[in-house]
């Protein structure tokens, strides 16, 4: 009987603990929040899942009690899913956008930026392409009464930007062409062309290279129509830039949700596997899309397929009634909405302050990220072309750094730098900028110095600052290697100003660090 009983108890306790842990997780997945994100399928909808998921994968990550799906969606889909309120977030192009604004009151909350070559972009556009060997078609006055394949008449990229060229070269495709139009992806228009279905194509700019990038496309079969070289674009293109998509939150997401999620995504630093898979370089903060709207205004796209002039005094007749029904509401519910709307806008104000903080500041520090000083970088370069000053670059990596971390914790380590990162910024000029570039590297911006004098002189101070004991580990000792490199003596952009203070600085930390140096240009060797 004693075993018989043992039995009993043991098969009982393994019942409540399974009973347990199957209510634990349970309770767990009730606390986690499902969020899904339409994503504008161009392409195949498993190549878009492919391409989003990592970004998916990192909001979760970064967002505790949040899951994010995403949903890959053509544009009629997007308007079932829209009414069924079953998308938290959407991801689509600018005129999707504009249109199911109206319609479903979502609103932008960031804009995608893509990378070329190591080229930021934060634009596209529409492509028109023939087959190279068609010498019968050189401009878009040469596409009358051809056969033209494009994905859909509501797409902004592949067919409403062409459509605009074309009209306003005096060349309607709807009447004066052939239109083809081959549905999703935008790859079935480039295979008409090439396969001879249709004589020219419409699709958006970007998609050739990538069809050229997987080998599915020899470039050199194809010709483009009107291109355009425009501000270092890095794509084939036929017209002009568009911004890049947006990402817009539907009104059902809380605030609080929203401004979490901007947050994490203008964080994702561009090397994350998210950017990478998703082929983008990071995210900005809402552009504008007047070009775009001005483009559905002029063809009368929806909302702007109306008429819009009216007279007043007709309105007021037809409307009368209502008009001052209208109002009488209206002065009862102001005095009870008025304290709910400026308490409502404090707190918005108050989000967009911290977001802009986390979007141009390091977290730790207080300084300005790369973001920010890039764009401060771009501002100097610029004063610096109308010859107003002169304008360094400085790398700074502290020396001795790692064995603070390794030996006293990374608590230690961030106080380190929260202490240099402040004696730094008091040793430069107010006319100068300190950012931190990441890890123990600092990135100083040293502008109007003058003379090598001068700058000589903020590099010894900003040498001694750093190398004199620290108050929040007196234990703790550490030095610091500077590499400059000076606009006009050997660099002439951005880019090469970096690369070059990063080489001296490297110099310097190769011959002991604790000191600075200007980059020097080699010179060539004599011929023999």
């Amino acid at each position: 009987m004693a075993p018989l009983y043992l039995s009993f108890i043991r098969r009982l306790l393994v019942l409540l603990l399974c009973a347990g842990a199957g209510l634990c997780n349970a309770t767990a997945a009730e606390a986690e929040q499902v969020l899904v994100v339409g994503v504008t399928a161009f392409r195949d909808k498993a190549a878009t899942t492919h391409d989003w998921q990592p970004t998916m994968d990192f909001l979760s990550a970064s967002l505790p009690g949040l899951r994010f799906e995403v949903r890959p969606l053509n544009l009629p889909e997007f308007e079932d899913a829209l009414q069924a309120r079953s998308l938290d977030f959407l991801i689509t192009n600018p005129q999707h956008y504009i249109t199911v604004e109206s319609k479903y009151s979502v609103s932008r909350v960031a804009t995608l930026v893509k990378a070329e070559n190591g080229k930021p972009v934060n634009v596209f556009g529409g492509v028109v392409f023939t087959r190279a060997e068609r010498d019968d078609i050189r401009s878009l006055a040469d596409l009358r009464g051809k056969r033209i394949a494009a994905t859909d008449k509501t797409s902004f990229a592949a067919y409403l930007i062409q459509s605009d060229l074309m009209l306003e070269q005096g060349l309607d495709p709807v009447r004066d062409c052939k239109l083809k139009f081959m549905g999703f992806p935008q790859d079935l228009s480039v295979q008409a062309v090439l396969d001879g279905q249709a004589d020219a194509g419409f699709v958006r700019s970007g998609l050739l290279e990538a069809m050229a990038r997987e080998g599915k496309l020899d470039l050199s079969r194809l010709r483009v129509i009107n291109p355009r070289h425009q501000n270092d674009f890095p794509f084939l293109v036929s017209s002009e830039l568009f911004p890049e998509w947006p990402l817009a939150a539907a009104p059902q997401v809380s605030i609080d949700i929203t401004n979490r999620v901007v947050a994490a995504l203008l964080l994702m630093p561009p090397n994350a596997p998210a950017a990478q898979r998703g082929r983008y370089y990071r995210w900005s903060t809402p552009v504008e899309y007047q070009s775009v709207q001005s483009l559905m205004q002029r063809r009368h796209i929806y909302p702007f397929d109306k008429p819009q002039g009216f007279r007043l005094q007709e309105l007021l007749h037809a409307y009368a009634g209502a008009i001052l029904s209208g109002a009488s509401v209206l002065l009862c519910v102001m005095a009870v909405l008025y304290w709910r709307a400026f308490t409502l806008n404090r707190q918005l104000v108050a989000s967009k302050r911290a977001l802009s903080a986390l979007a141009h500041h390091d977290a730790l520090t207080g300084l300005p990220n790369r973001v920010l000083m890039e764009d401060r970088l771009a501002q100097a370069l610029a004063r610096a072309g109308r010859g107003e000053h002169s304008v360094a670059l400085c790398m700074l990596d502290l020396d001795a750094f790692k064995p603070i971390n390794d030996r006293y914790g990374h608590a230690t380590g961030d106080r380190v730098l929260q202490e240099l990162a402040l004696r730094i910024q008091k040793a430069v000029r107010e006319v100068d900028t300190v950012a931190r570039f990441g890890g123990d590297e600092f990135m100083l911006l040293i502008n109007g110095f003058g003379d090598d004098a001068t700058l000589d002189e903020v590099m010894r101070r900003v040498i001694g600052t750093v190398s004199q004991p620290l108050d929040c580990c007196p234990r703790c000792q550490v030095s610091a290697s500077i590499g400059v490199s000076v606009l006009g003596s050997d660099a002439h952009d951005a880019a090469t100003l970096m690369r070059h203070a990063d080489e001296a600085m490297y110099q310097v930390k190769s011959a002991g660090g604790n000191g600075f140096r200007r980059f020097v240009v080699q010179a060539a060797a004599a011929p023999v």
